[in-house]
């Protein structure tokens, strides 16, 4: 196990040819062509209905300003990237800054891991029923390092993934020794990723899937009261999940509550399942922020 600075040259030299890439999503080729398209209409139009000599005196510095603008989007979406697998390494960036040059923090953000440092690969899938028969899934993939790593990540590792900072943007969790990373902003799609992840580290670990499901359902039925103990806790953890304003929005449609109230009532209830977790911990901070 190692920790490294991301914009270190020994880092970029690492991952250059890498054949498994997780970044975060950006501009698609079919994005492009509509957006050059839509271009092209404009200078027709002007062409049409004005001169040629102005579409064309138009269209040059637009279409270069564009193309140069979408490449430029592109490549900076490869440089957010969360998880790289490359020559026999995996690379697992831990955090990143949301804005500004943070050259001048020396904390490293990267760790490396050998496969032989990995004891499995996987993904883990929780299906959350809100309202209705149609689930909303939420993926992670989950890093499992063998026992003694593992023990150094909790002591190395878990203060660097506390956001003391505003700025800082912690992109993975750590769960009893695991490392997470939800899959949302990231592509390509997980299943994908993880084929990429056996070519690149043939001799790491993936393991089957892990799967589940949340079904809320049950708690907008019945008698309009508050939810019990049980279901308390299935809103807790949706709201865990990212889904905080749904909750919020159910909650005042069918437990007879004004917007605020259900927005306090489930900060309540979230602060509540975090003390147990954590006696004497700040509260959780889930809520609103990951709306779905």
């Amino acid at each position: 196990m190692e920790l490294v600075r991301s914009d270190s040259t020994d880092l970029a030299r690492s991952i250059a040819s890498a054949g498994a890439w997780a970044n975060r999503n950006g501009y698609t080729l079919g994005f492009a062509s509509v957006a050059n398209v839509f271009a092209l209409l404009i200078v027709l139009a002007l062409s049409l209905g004005v001169s040629v000599w102005v579409a064309a005196w138009f269209s040059t510095p637009v279409l270069l300003s564009l193309n140069g603008y979408l490449l430029w989007r592109a490549q900076a979406a490869r440089q957010r990237w969360v998880v790289v697998g490359s020559a026999g390494r995996l690379y697992v960036r831990l955090f990143a800054w949301r804005s500004g040059d943070r050259g001048d923090i020396p904390d490293p953000d990267v760790l490396v891991l050998k496969p032989s440092e990995i004891a499995s690969v996987s993904t883990r899938t929780v299906e959350v029923f809100l309202y209705g028969p149609k689930p909303k899934p939420v993926e992670w993939l989950v890093i499992r390092p063998v026992q003694t790593v593992a023990e150094d990540i909790s002591s190395h590792i878990r203060p660097l993934l506390t956001p003391k900072d505003q700025d800082k943007a912690v992109l993975v969790a750590h769960e009893d020794g695991r490392l997470t990373v939800e899959w949302r902003w990231w592509r390509p799609d997980l299943e994908t990723f993880l084929q990429q992840v056996a070519r690149e580290c043939p001799s790491a670990l993936i393991a089957p899937e892990e799967r589940s499901e949340l079904d809320l359902n049950g708690i907008w039925n019945g008698i309009r009261e508050k939810p019990n103990a049980q279901e308390r806790l299935m809103l807790a953890q949706a709201a865990r999940l990212g889904f905080g304003c749904r909750c919020v929005e159910l909650l005042s449609l069918h437990r007879a509550m004004s917007f605020r109230e259900a927005g306090t009532y489930l900060a309540e209830i979230e602060r509540e399942e975090f003390e147990k977790e954590v006696p004497g911990g700040p509260p959780g901070s889930s809520g609103c922020r990951l709306c779905r």
